[in-house]
């Protein structure tokens, strides 16, 4: 898991951008080349259904003709093999049967929950609990440990798993189970000598086709000294996400489409066992991808075992999903390429991406044109090219640190390049495409689609409320004068249309956390200081800013403790002597947002030194609060520059203390310490999180007892006092313990 301490240097989704930014930039300066619009594809929203895989074979073909007559690759084209079939004939709902779930077990004690983003909405996790059982993936285990009473706890039953687990749920009675893999299909060959259809790539020698796969367990866990496997599915692709409401499961799976020498697809198919229980209809849209995945929806009951539905639709590649009550809404970047060729053997400057502070990239101090420079062809058979005055404007690297007058100067010429940019499709734009899925009942039934510009942060970007898709962005343009970067909220309708937007928040800044309550939305960016923002949404068409703070630091997740105040968590930031921004230790923050114009940090907490960080930054699953208990348990790997003498020496040298701060919060008083739960000190490899079998992952009670697990043990502390250890659970399989990173 990568640590937030570097997240102001690049986080993976920034670096890619960039990465791709330099990669045309590359391709500029190596054929001394322009930029002219690709033939655009007909765009449609009508939902269509393929009725064999030759419609599939042939729609992708023709969607790589068309990339490669615009001048560029298709990097995805079709899988090879054979298909099942489209349409193979599902159990009804009465043979399918259904079963009572039983609470999890008697008797008045209160237990923690997963934190999930949505209430009625339970998400999947390593590790679950009822009153009394604890119910964790360790490595290739499965793990059920008999945990409360606290002072008998110990691991009652080992299940060995094959492939590599990721997720569960709990039901009762029944535990799911997600695990990803890969199936061995023998897939024909194109003969020795065969020549290419048109528009597909040469043949490969024979190869032996791994697909990935994804299995859900359904356990029997009735007797948890020896859980039964009730259900074993297997459905083609990644693994990506699930949720489940109520007994019902619904489950994503994602099979990007590769180049292979054969042209048949293959089909996406729910078996159990070598038995094929549910072909799934494949749906797609006339509009053009960059590339193409299966998306597949799953639903099954948990209570029953029994699958209810299934359906894959063709879509581009995305991880980010959000899922109300009654809807899943699928998401991805979609990337408009831009197409290069020569023109009278005069290049042009390529956009140069821009860092303000953190070291992005350069500053492209030299990569200023003229509108002499800067010639502009067309499509063949278009009018002849004209030439476009480009301001000249570039972002020194101590943007930050200029006056409020010289920063809106060059914003003001940012934002004059940016639209001359998109006029000229010369602008690296990126658009979030989503899909609204309705799930009722288990059924699963498209509903549309809708797109906007800018990319998602995580799942807590998107928000449903009053049958409206409320949406936060980061945009990021690149223009002759450099890289562009601001922020938005956009508001859909149920059909997925826009009808409310607020652009431009918080230029050359980017969202580091999102959280819409009610009719607000509560966004923190982040560049050198942190804003937070309070946003308006109780008119859709029309958001508005009502107030905002600004302060060292940021703050990765929010999490509301009530109506009026918001707690964040984070980290601290320092100004070093070059003048830029370096991360010091793991931030609490507190809101008061009771004054929406004013609002106010009411308390912060710094633990550690630079190097410091926590799951909690990463995944909202590690963090545990509870209003009524006034407990917060944050998991921390402290850092500490503390002084070391040994002997006559005198030296500094970083400690490191692995565990997790307990805390007890309230408006009126701020966080105050209840104690830590220690799992370790000074293990190796503290350079990134998930380093050490001893860094704490998740909490949770039971009771009046606290949980803390790492890797390697499970510890059982009083709540009444922390500092009285009353069991300590070692878990198997250490060496191989697997946490899976939230994906971006």
């Amino acid at each position: 898991m990568t640590s937030s301490a570097n997240k102001q240097i690049m986080s993976p989704k920034k670096f890619f951008l960039i990465l791709c930014a330099l990669l045309i930039m590359s391709a500029i300066l190596a054929t001394g080349c322009m930029s002219t619009p690709a033939t655009p594809v007909p765009v449609t929203s009508d939902l269509k259904k393929f009725n064999s895989t030759a419609e599939i074979d042939q729609y992708l073909k023709d969607s790589m003709a068309t990339d490669q007559q615009n001048g560029y690759y298709q990097t995805m084209v079709p899988t090879i093999g054979t298909s099942t079939g489209m349409n193979v004939p599902q159990r009804s709902d009465q043979e399918k049967g259904g079963i009572a779930v039983p609470a999890a077990l008697p008797g008045p004690v209160g237990y923690s929950q997963t934190n999930v983003q949505v209430a009625g909405v339970d998400e999947p996790d390593i590790v679950k609990n009822d009153n009394r059982y604890i119910y964790t993936i360790s490595g290739s285990t499965l793990a059920i440990i008999d945990a409360y009473p606290a002072a008998g706890a110990s691991v009652i039953s080992k299940t060995e798993i094959s492939d590599t687990p990721r997720d569960i749920f709990l039901s009762g009675d029944r535990l799911v189970l997600f695990t990803t893999g890969y199936g061995t299909p023998d897939y024909p060959v194109q003969p020795s000598g065969a020549e290419p259809a048109i528009g597909m790539i040469a043949p490969m020698p024979p190869y032996r086709y791994n697909s990935p796969a994804t299995h859900a367990l359904v356990f029997d866990i009735s007797d948890r000294k020896n859980p039964k496997v009730l259900k074993d599915y297997t459905i083609d692709g990644d693994y990506i996400d699930a949720r489940m409401i109520g007994t019902l499961v619904y489950m994503v799976t994602r099979e990007q489409i590769y180049p292979y020498a054969n042209d048949h697809v293959v089909v996406p198919a729910l078996r159990e066992g070598t038995t094929t229980i549910v072909q799934p209809d494949v749906w797609y849209f006339d509009n053009h991808e960059s590339q193409y995945t299966f998306t597949t929806i799953t639903s099954l009951d948990a209570a029953s075992g029994n699958e209810k539905d299934a359906q894959t639709y063709l879509l581009g590649s995305g991880n980010i999903l959000y899922v109300s009550t009654d809807a899943m809404y699928v998401s991805y970047q979609k990337y408009h390429p831009v197409i290069y060729t020569v023109q009278g053997g005069k290049g042009i400057i390529p956009p140069q991406p821009v860092v303000v502070s953190g070291g992005m990239g350069s500053s492209g101090s030299g990569g200023v044109a003229t509108a002499s420079d800067i010639p502009v062809s067309s499509p063949a058979g278009a009018p002849s090219a004209v030439k476009i005055a480009v301001p000249p404007v570039t972002v020194p690297p101590d943007f930050n640190s200029l006056t409020d007058a010289q920063r809106q100067s060059i914003l003001n010429g940012l934002r004059s390049a940016e639209q001359d940019a998109i006029r000229r499709q010369e602008a690296d734009q990126t658009t979030t495409v989503i899909h609204k899925i309705a799930i009722n009942g288990g059924t699963i039934t498209y509903i549309a689609k809708g797109e906007v510009p800018g990319t998602l942060d995580n799942q807590f970007s998107m928000d449903e409320y009053n049958s409206n898709l409320r949406l936060a962005t980061t945009s990021s343009v690149f223009t002759q004068s450099g890289q562009y970067t601001y922020n938005n909220v956009f508001v859909l309708d149920g059909k997925m249309a826009t009808i409310g937007s607020l652009t431009h928040i918080a230029e050359q800044e980017s969202i580091y956390s999102t959280r819409f309550i009610g009719d607000r939305v509560y966004m923190v960016t982040f560049k050198r200081m942190d804003p937070f923002f309070v946003i308006d949404l109780s008119v859709p068409e029309s958001p508005k800013i009502l107030g905002q703070l600004k302060i060292p630091g940021y703050s990765d997740y929010l999490h509301p403790y009530d109506a009026t105040h918001i707690i964040g968590i984070g980290k601290e930031t320092t100004t070093n002597d070059w003048g830029g921004v370096s991360t010091s230790g793991v931030k609490l923050a507190l809101f008061d947002v009771t004054d929406v114009a004013n609002p106010k940090q009411v308390d912060k907490v710094q633990i550690g030194d630079a190097g410091s960080d926590s799951a909690a930054l990463t995944d909202h699953h590690a963090f545990l609060f509870d209003k009524a208990k006034n407990l917060l348990v944050i998991p921390v790997r402290a850092v500490s520059n503390a002084p070391v003498t040994k002997g006559a020496s005198y030296t500094s040298q970083q400690q490191i203390w692995y565990g997790a701060y307990v805390f007890g919060l309230t408006p009126q008083t701020g966080f105050s310490l209840r104690g830590t739960v220690q799992h370790g000190t000074g293990d190796t490899g503290y350079y990134y999180y998930g380093s050490s079998t001893s860094e704490v992952k998740r909490s949770l009670y039971i009771g009046n007892v606290l949980y803390t697990m790492s890797s390697k043990q499970i510890k059982a502390n009083s709540l009444d006092d922390l500092n009285t250890t009353i069991a300590t659970i070692p878990l198997p399989n250490i060496g191989d313990i697997y946490y899976p990173v939230p994906m971006e």
